[in-house]
């Protein structure tokens, strides 16, 4: 999307029970950072259970077939409605790239009014030890 000039992406969050895959982050299983999104309260409310995450938990995700496990490092919910450009700037550098190998889960919050974001950062149970790193 471009506006006065200037180049916005958009979140194309899938209309079903499925996550997305913000296609400017890394492939599942690399260097990077791998951003999926998904709805918590609609389209078979994929991340319904978002918000249940803590640092420590185990998430178990799945691409062509093949088991990912990472462990959760750090969850947080941002405000987004109704904030300053700046504050929501601030919010999206949690959707870009990384030198380490990390995802990044984000979903709307809460369940019935949408003003937050609702993100979750979880690196590969190998690299556990980098967990206390986080920036």
């Amino acid at each position: 999307l471009r506006l006065n000039g200037q180049i916005y992406s958009q979140w194309d969050v899938p209309n079903e029970r499925a996550a997305g895959w913000q296609q400017s982050s890394a492939p599942l299983g690399q260097i990077g950072n791998t951003v999926l999104d998904g709805h918590h309260n609609v389209y078979g409310e994929v991340f319904h259970h978002l918000v249940l995450l803590k640092p420590g938990d185990i998430v178990t995700l799945e691409s062509h077939g093949k088991p990912y496990y990472y462990i959760v490092a750090q969850t947080m919910t941002l405000a987004e409605e109704g904030q300053p450009v700046e504050i929501r700037q601030a919010n999206a550098r949690w959707i870009l790239p990384t030198d380490d190998e990390r995802v990044t889960l984000i979903t709307c919050w809460p369940y019935n009014a949408n003003t937050h974001r609702l993100v979750v950062i979880a690196l590969p149970i190998a690299e556990l030890g980098d967990a206390a790193q986080m920036p």
